[in-house]
């Protein structure tokens, strides 16, 4: 257990909006207007080369940078939902293999009373998907929108650390919790060969502990107190990077660096429009902190 270091670990008072903010010129929203206007006439997606430097860069900041980042400038909210799902699954595939979810690599994301989102504890939800790289597009953010959070997995990883390193080193070690309905183990906060990754999971800890699997291990005492220690540095504003998404923007960030508490749940496809209207898609790197800080 040591302090974490680099571009990575930050609060939001370090941050300005060019540490995020990706510029994108004319000639490349020029680029992704025509693959839109492919995509609405049931075409092929042309190659998108002008943008593909712009997403090299895109990667280098998901897998060394600040942890995530926003597009603005790209019109991603001008040929309709079904245009815009094909055009980002086009841009992810520059970025890394898309993950397939239930129906689609690409899922529809609805607001929701930030109270349908967390467990009975009420402690705040994060996005813990098993991938290297999220991003959200966002085709409709009403005036009511909550704004989306943001905060540095090393920074908080650290601020636990000054105040309480036993709970720190329970947050290192492995604890029983459900994914995906089956019993696994996990810890917080892995290091394996130089490469840090977090993974906050404490609802899942709490349903496996809830019912536990025949032979499992007994929840460490320590956790929970470890785990109300880690909320409450969640909760600190100082830490915490507020941004309001705009009709357009695609914001990406590696959930292994960077915590988004979770404002937007999946909804069907089929299902009317509504004053939040995002897409998100998963992807997978070649350069994995979830392979390397996960073996096995």
């Amino acid at each position: 257990m040591v302090p974490q270091t680099g571009p990575a670990v930050w609060v939001a008072a370090d941050l300005t909006a060019a540490d995020w903010m990706v510029p994108v010129g004319t000639e490349e929203a020029h680029e992704l207007e025509a693959a839109l206007t492919a995509a609405e006439a049931a075409a092929p997606v042309p190659p998108l080369a002008r943008l593909a430097p712009i997403l090299t860069d895109v990667t280098a900041r998901l897998n060394t940078g600040r942890g995530f980042c926003l597009l603005r400038g790209l019109p991603f909210d001008r040929h309709g939902a079904t245009a815009a799902e094909a055009a980002l699954l086009a841009l992810g595939q520059h970025l890394g293999t898309p993950l397939n979810g239930q129906d689609s690599p690409v899922s529809r994301l609805i607001g929701v009373p930030p109270g349908e989102l967390g467990p009975a504890s009420g402690t705040p939800r994060f996005h813990i998907e098993a991938c290297d790289a999220i991003a959200l597009l966002c085709l409709v953010n009403g005036p009511a929108a909550p704004v989306h959070v943001l905060v540095s997995a090393g920074a908080v990883h650290n601020e636990v650390m000054r105040r309480d390193r036993a709970a720190l080193a329970e947050l290192y070690a492995p604890a029983p919790l459900l994914e995906d309905g089956e019993s696994v183990e996990r810890a917080v906060f892995t290091m394996t060969e130089g490469a840090f990754a977090a993974r906050y999971t404490r609802h899942a800890v709490e349903e496996a502990a809830a019912a536990p699997q025949p032979g499992a291990p007994p929840l460490p005492a320590g956790l929970r107190p470890a785990f109300d220690l880690l909320d409450s540095v969640c909760a600190e504003p100082a830490l915490l990077l507020r941004l309001e998404p705009r009709p357009g923007d695609l914001l990406l960030f590696n959930p292994h660096l960077v915590w988004k508490r979770r404002t937007l749940a999946e909804a069907p496809a089929e299902a009317p429009e509504t004053a939040q209207e995002f897409r998100r898609l998963r992807i997978t790197m070649r350069h994995s902190r979830r392979t390397v800080a996960e073996p096995g």
